[in-house]
C-alpha cells in the first residue's frame, strides 16, 4: 500500500533563520534513505512545513513495505574456490556460509576475467515501520550542528529541545521512538488560541487540522498572508510599506498565526537619517517601515503579532512602547556622533587593526589615498575629491551608529560628511566606495566613488595575498572572491584603460616598504581575480569557450576584454559563421602540425590557385577596413567585416590542397592561413569557439 508519510518534530521555539535549513536537512536526509530503500520513486515532491514550534515533512506515495529482491553475489574465482583435487577450499565454504547456501548449490559465472562462484540470494523486503526508526535516527544525527543542544538527561542533540513527535503513514500511526518520546498521531495547536494536543487522522489532513487550531503551518502561506496584510494596512492609511523580502522571510519564521498591526512613533524621530530608523525597526524590532506619498519616511510602522487580540489598540500601544526606546537610541547615536567632525575621527582609525601584517585601518586608508589618486585620471575623477573621500571613507567605523548598525557603514559616513559641510561629491563617494556590497549589487555611480572603491578592494586583495592569507577551500575571511568580482565589474563598467596586471602591480607597490613581495605574487593575484571572470561572464550570457578564445587574443583592459567577449559571443551565436569558425580550427590544426616550419610571409607570386588568390585579395581588403574599427574598439563591426571572409575561406578549403608536395607552395599556403588567423587575433582566437 502506498500513502503519504508525515513526520513532525515538535520543539521549543526555533531560530527563525534556521527553520528552512533544518527543513531541508530533514527532507533530504529522510528522502534519500527512503529512495535508496526503494520505498519512494522520487524526492522532488516532498512537502516541507515549519513554524517556530515544529518541523514537518510529508512525502507522497510511500510504500508500506519494500519489494522482495534477489541479490546477486560474486564469490572467489574457481581457481581459488577449489583445490587441485576439485575439493572446495575454505574460501568457497566461507562464501557459501555468507550467502546461506551450500557449496553444491552455488552457481558459476564466466566473464572476460575468468570463472567465478556465484549466488542468487533472495532478500525479503522490510516494512516501513522496521526501517523508519533507523532512518530517522541517522537523519537527526546529521542535522546536529555546532548550535545544537542537549537537554534533560538525553544524549541526542537537536537545535532546540524536542517536546513531541508525530509519525503517520496515511491513516496509520507509525511506531517511532526518539528523544525519549513515542510518536503519536497528535500535533499541537497555537500556544494561546488552541493549546493542547489535536488529533491528526490522516497525513493529508495535516494543514487542515492545524489551521483549525490557529497554526498556518506552510511557510509560503504565512509569507503570503503577512505580505498581503502589511500592504493592505499600508494602503488603507495611504502609505507605502517598505517590504524587504529577507525581513518578510524572518517574520514568517517568528509566528504561527500572523496578524499585522500598525503603530506610530513621535514625528521628532524623523530628524534622524531614515536609514538608521529603518534599520532600527527592521533589525531590532522586525517591523516594516512606511513611506508617505511624497517618498518621505512616515512616523508609522507595521508589526506582526502571533495572536489575534480583541483589543488591537492595546496591542499597538505595546509595540509602540517597545519601539520607542530603540528609535531613541538611534537619535542619541546620531546626536552624539555629530559632536565630533568626521575628519577629527581619522586618528582613531590607527587604533583599529585591519590585519596583523598589514597594520591598522588608518594604514589602509593612507594606502587607499595614494592608490585612488593613481586611478583617478583613468576614471576621469577629480583628484581632490578622491583624496578627501578616501581620507574620510572609513571614519564612520568609529561612530556609535555604525557600531550598533554595522550594515550602515558608508551610508552614515555620507550623512555625517554632509552634516559637517563636506562637498556632496565627497559624501557620495564615501557611501559608494562600499559598492557593490554583494554579487548583483549596484556599482558606484560617480567616478570619484569608483576610484575609492577600486582602491579599497585592490589594497585588500594585494595586501592579504602578500600577507599569506589567500583564500583556501571554503575559507575566505576577507571576502577576497567577492572583492575580485567587484573589481572586475567596476573595471568593465568604468571602461578603465589599464590592464589588470598594471592595477595589481600598483596595489602591491603600496606594500613595498612594509612586506616582502614574493616573486610571482602579482601573477597569482591576477589569475585569482581573472578566475572570477568566468562565472560572471556566464551570468552575462558569455560561454566558457568564448572567454578562452578572447583570453588567447591580445592583452588589454578588462573593459576591452568584456567588449570583445560580448561581440565574439554574438558572432559565435550566428549560424552563418559556423563554417568560418570550423575553418579557423582547421587552419589552427594545420599550423600546429607544422609549427617547426619557418613562415616568411605570403609571396603573391606563389599563389597559383584562383581560390587562394581570391582569399588573399579578400583578406587584404578586409585588413584595410579592420584597422580603423579596432582602433575605435568597434568589435561588432570588425567581426562583421571578418565574417565576410566566410565564402572565400570555404572555397579555399574546398578547392585548394594546403599540404601539397611542393614545399614552397605548401609553406606559402600555410603563411596565408597564418595571416588569416592573425586577422582575428586582435579580437580572439576563434578556433577555440564552437560547441
Amino acid at each position: 500500500m502506498k500513502a503519504s508519510l508525515l513526520i513532525e518534530i515538535g520543539c521549543e521555539e526555533l531560530p527563525a533563520r534556521q527553520i528552512n535549513r533544518q527543513l531541508s536537512l530533514l527532507a533530504d536526509g529522510l528522502g534519500k534513505q527512503l529512495l535508496e530503500a526503494g520505498l519512494i520513486a522520487e524526492t522532488d515532491r516532498i512537502e516541507r512545513f515549519g513554524t517556530p514550534r515544529r518541523l514537518a515533512i510529508r512525502i507522497p506515495e510511500v510504500s508500506d513495505r519494500q519489494a522482495d529482491r534477489v541479490l546477486e553475489r560474486k564469490g572467489p574465482s574457481l581457481d581459488v574456490a577449489y583445490d587441485e583435487d576439485g575439493k572446495p577450499t575454505r574460501a568457497a565454504e566461507g562464501f557459501a556460509r555468507s550467502v546461506g547456501q551450500t557449496v553444491e548449490s552455488l552457481e558459476t559465472v564466466e566473464n572476460e576475467q575468468g570463472r567465478w562462484l556465484f549466488a542468487r540470494v533472495e532478500q525479503p523486503g522490510q516494512a516501513l515501520a522496521e526501517l523508519l526508526p533507523g532512518m530517522f535516527a541517522r537523519t537527526i544525527a546529521d542535522m546536529a550542528g555546532a548550535r545544537s543542544m542537549r537537554w534533560s538527561d538525553r544524549e541526542e542533540r537537536f537545535l532546540r529541545p524536542v517536546r513531541w513527535l508525530l509519525a503517520l503513514h496515511g491513516d496509520q500511526p507509525v511506531k517511532l521512538e526518539h528523544f525519549g518520546l513515542q510518536a503519536e498521531p497528535l500535533t499541537r495547536g497555537h500556544r494561546i488560541h488552541s493549546p493542547g494536543p489535536h488529533s491528526v487522522a490522516d497525513a493529508d489532513d495535516y494543514e487542515r487540522v492545524l489551521e483549525a487550531a490557529h497554526v498556518l503551518v506552510d511557510p509560503a502561506s504565512r509569507h503570503e498572508r503577512i505580505e498581503h496584510q502589511v500592504r493592505e494596512l499600508a494602503s488603507q492609511a495611504q502609505l507605502e510599506a517598505l517590504v524587504d523580502q529577507a525581513l518578510l522571510d524572518e517574520v514568517a519564521g517568528l509566528c504561527e498565526w500572523p496578524v499585522a498591526i500598525m503603530g506610530h512613533f513621535d514625528r521628532d524621530f524623523l530628524e534622524v537619517p531614515e536609514e538608521a530608523l529603518v534599520s532600527s525597526m527592521e533589525q531590532h524590532q522586525k517591523c516594516f517601515a512606511l513611506r508617505s506619498s511624497d517618498g518621505a519616511l512616515a512616523p508609522c510602522f507595521i508589526a506582526v503579532a502571533n495572536i489575534e487580540s480583541r483589543d488591537v489598540e492595546a496591542m499597538s500601544a505595546g509595540f509602540e512602547r517597545v519601539i520607542h526606546p530603540r528609535l531613541a537610541d538611534a537619535r542619541f547615536f546620531w546626536n552624539q556622533d555629530r559632536r565630533e567632525r568626521l575628519a577629527d575621527k581619522v586618528g582613531r582609525l590607527d587604533q583599529i587593526l585591519f590585519q596583523e601584517k598589514l597594520g591598522s585601518i588608518g594604514d589602509k586608508v593612507r594606502r587607499m589615498i595614494d592608490l585612488a589618486q593613481q586611478l583617478a585620471e583613468g576614471l576621469d575623477a577629480d583628484p581632490a575629491t578622491v583624496e578627501r573621500a578616501a581620507l574620510l571613507s572609513k571614519c564612520d567605523l568609529v561612530t556609535e551608529m555604525v557600531g550598533e548598525f554595522p550594515e550602515l557603514q558608508g551610508v552614515m559616513g555620507r550623512h555625517y560628511a554632509l552634516a559637517d559641510g563636506e562637498p556632496e561629491a565627497v559624501a557620495d563617494a564615501i557611501e559608494q566606495h562600499y559598492l557593490p556590497r554583494q554579487a548583483g549589487d549596484r556599482l558606484p555611480e560617480s567616478a570619484d566613488g569608483m576610484a575609492v572603491a577600486l582602491a579599497d578592494r585592490l589594497d585588500t586583495l594585494c595586501g592579504v595575498f602578500a600577507a599569506g592569507q589567500k583564500p583556501r577551500g571554503g575559507k575566505d575571511p576577507f571576502a577576497l572572491r567577492r572583492a575580485a568580482l567587484g573589481v572586475l565589474r567596476m573595471l568593465d563598467a568604468s571602461g578603465y584603460p589599464a590592464s589588470l596586471r598594471d592595477l595589481v602591480d600598483a596595489g602591491l607597490a603600496g606594500f613595498s616598504g612594509q612586506l616582502e613581495i614574493a616573486d610571482g605574487l602579482g601573477d597569482e593575484i591576477e589569475v585569482f581575480i581573472f578566475d572570477r571572470l568566468r562565472p560572471w561572464a556566464a551570468e552575462e550570457g558569455i560561454e566558457t569557450n568564448t572567454v578562452h578564445a578572447v583570453a588567447a587574443g591580445r592583452t588589454g583592459s578588462i573593459a576591452d576584454f568584456m567588449a570583445r567577449a560580448r561581440a565574439v559571443q554574438t558572432f559565435a551565436n550566428n549560424p552563418a559563421v559556423a563554417s568560418l569558425i570550423a575553418a579557423n580550427k582547421r587552419a589552427s590544426n594545420l599550423l600546429k602540425q607544422n609549427a617547426s616550419v619557418s613562415l616568411n610571409g605570403i609571396d603573391p607570386k606563389l599563389l597559383e590557385d584562383e581560390q587562394e588568390r581570391a582569399l588573399y585579395e579578400a583578406m587584404e581588403q578586409t585588413r584595410e577596413r579592420l584597422d580603423g574599427h579596432l582602433k575605435q574598439q568597434d568589435y561588432p563591426v570588425a567581426l562583421a567585416e571578418l565574417a565576410e571572409l566566410r565564402e572565400p575561406v570555404d572555397r579555399f578549403f574546398d578547392d585548394v590542397m594546403v599540404m601539397t608536395d611542393d614545399e614552397a607552395i605548401r609553406n606559402n599556403r600555410l603563411a596565408l592561413l597564418d595571416a588569416l588567423q592573425r586577422l582575428f587575433a586582435d579580437i580572439a582566437d576563434v578556433a577555440r569557439l564552437g560547441r
